[in-house]
């Protein structure tokens, strides 16, 4: 008796033998390119009844009209744009590239696109660099209602998505094409790089230039009231060093630096003269470098960062930040660094003595060899060195290196150079010598008439501050809209009066020269507004303060005989 199941089995193979028998020749080739396509024609010709021999040529014209109207299409696009289009490239690493994506998130084409990047100001560093909205965490107010932070908080920004978008301006058909690519550096670090181009019909490239001097203008006139700040950082994926936008501040007014009024006069009108076109020209005519140097020094807390800021603020030149004390901090890339600093700014070296290029100039007596071995166990490449050796071996910042990159041959002219210490005494006489540092400023613990004037400057009625008894609405009558101004004016002059009197009781109840303003004004920060409450409680804050330096002063002490009695054990 014959199996039921192999009469099936082989019922089955010569149906599906005598279906390939009747596939053409060709039917192989496009097995070979395609594997399963003959299975996948036998299965549609059994159950849909359709014979694919009849439509094979037909798929094979259509396949091969794909393939010559893609690559057609693309040669004749590239025809286009290199004879008859205009076009912009714009590089991430360049500010350009944050100005024209501030300028994409507002257009319409922005925020209608089908495929798009969305933005927060939560935990995106890049999306601050180039964020429209008129909201900036560094001007929130302090009254601000819960519910509209919590919306400005969370504002979204869009962006076209990878790829091309065409959009209108001014007439124009324009198109912008945003691309994504992996690049690999020297270290075989990959990275992903941005790159966006706008493209005009037509050989005038004059509308896009239109567009870029109007994205800039915008651009510039949201930051025309604030202090731009930037930071050296190392671009992402590599080792090379740039500047990064870190924030924008608003412009700190020069009267709320507590400093000596005739030093800063004195400041202002020598930073004034230094940054005349006709002082560049004096200089240029003499042969004298057009540089200028200044060193604050004082106490932490005494405003030498403040006065900084300020100072870039006042004359309305960015402030470039360097960390001297970072690990990546080298010659090689401080010295590109400074080399891509525009003509007129101000670089900020903060507390310079905790970089260690201190006496290194001084001390060329030979050192131990132990003393050698020990240094050499203990330094990382990178790490700022105080040696005097003329090689700079492992990355490492010398001072020698330091002062060429300052004021050497190749040095850049035309900015400010502030450098602040808390130790005037231990930096080389050779990195504050006449010439690099032009003026010298000093901060000191807060005397009598600093302690009254940080008081004003809190409690102080300003224009902007709010007062909850004045009310909105404004007369119609020209005679009582004036009474109200003499109202208002009587009422800020004896709210001034009596600020200044609780100064003066405030400036006599704290000792002279032993708190810092920074300090004095964390505690009257506390009581804002409460000006008669932070007279009442300042002798609670200087016996406060007095007691933790105390505990701060022992602990430290018991510290330092502990690490003497195990350095002696280990000597033993």
């Amino acid at each position: 008796m014959a199996n039921p199941l192999l009469a099936s089995m082989e019922a089955n193979e010569s149906a599906f033998a005598s279906s390939t028998q009747q596939y053409p020749p060709q039917m192989a080739i496009l097995d070979f390119f395609f594997p399963g396509f003959s299975m996948y024609a036998g299965a549609v010709q059994k159950h849909l009844h359709i014979d694919l021999n009849l439509y094979l040529p037909l798929l094979l014209l259509t396949g091969a009209l794909t393939v010559v109207w893609n690559y057609a299409s693309s040669y004749l696009w590239e025809q286009l744009e290199a004879h008859f289009m205009s076009v912009v490239d714009i590089r991430t690493d360049d500010e350009i590239y944050n100005i024209i994506m501030a300028w994409v998130a507002r257009q319409k084409f922005s925020q209608g696109s089908r495929r798009f990047v969305v933005n927060t100001n939560l935990n995106s560093r890049s999306y601050r660099l180039w964020n429209w909205s008129d909201y900036d965490e560094e001007d929130e107010e302090e009254e601000l209602r819960e519910e509209e932070a919590a919306r400005k908080k969370k504002a979204l920004s869009y962006t076209p998505s990878f790829g091309s978008h065409y959009f209108w301006y001014r007439g124009r058909l324009l198109l912008f094409r945003r691309s994504s690519k992996e690049k690999q550096n020297s270290f075989m670090l990959v990275s992903q790089t941005e790159e966006i181009s706008i493209l005009c019909f037509g050989r005038n490239p004059w509308i896009l230039k239109e567009l870029l001097m109007e994205a800039r203008q915008l651009y510039m006139k949201k930051d025309a009231e604030k202090t731009l700040i930037y930071r050296g950082t190392m671009k992402p994926g590599s080792m090379e060093s740039t500047w990064q936008r870190c924030m924008a501040r608003a412009n700190r007014p020069f009267s709320t630096v507590i400093l000596n009024e005739k030093v800063k006069k004195d400041l202002i009108e020598d930073v004034s003269d230094y940054l005349n076109p006709a002082t560049q020209r004096w200089y240029s005519l003499r042969g004298i470098p057009y540089r200028r140097g200044y060193l604050l020094h004082g106490p932490p807390g005494t405003g030498k960062s403040s006065l900084s800021l300020a100072l870039a603020g006042y004359f309305k030149l960015r402030i470039y930040i360097v960390s001297l004390s970072s690990i990546t901090s080298n010659e090689e890339s401080l010295a590109s660094l400074f080399a891509e600093l525009p003509r007129r700014c101000v670089v900020l070296l903060e507390d310079i003595d905790t970089a260690g290029l201190t006496h290194t100039r001084e001390g060329n007596e030979p050192r131990s060899q132990d003393q050698s071995t020990d240094n050499s166990n203990t330094t990382v490449p990178g790490q700022l060195t105080t040696g005097t050796s003329n090689s700079n071996s492992g990355g490492r910042l010398s001072l020698s290196g330091l002062l060429n990159i300052l004021d050497g041959v190749a040095s850049q002219e035309g900015r400010v150079l502030i450098m602040t210490t808390n130790h005037l005494e231990k930096l080389d006489s050779a990195l504050i010598r006449p010439g690099r540092v032009d003026m010298i400023v000093e901060f000191g613990l807060a005397d009598e008439g600093m302690i009254s004037s940080i008081f004003r400057a809190i409690f102080a009625r300003l224009d902007g501050d709010d007062d909850p008894e004045e009310t909105t609405e404004i007369p119609l009558d020209e005679e009582a809209r004036q009474r109200l101004k003499e109202e208002k004016a009587k009422k800020r002059a004896a709210e001034a009066a009596r600020v200044n009197v609780l100064a003066e009781e405030f400036a006599a109840k704290i000792p002279a020269h032993e708190f810092s303003p920074a300090e004095l004004q964390g505690f009257l920060l506390k009581y804002k507004r409460d000006a008669e409450a932070a007279v009442a409680n300042v002798e609670e804050f200087i016996e406060k303060t007095r007691k933790d330096r105390k505990e701060k002063q022992l602990k430290e002490a018991e510290e330092n005989i502990g690490r003497q009695e195990g350095a002696g054990r280990e000597g033993e």
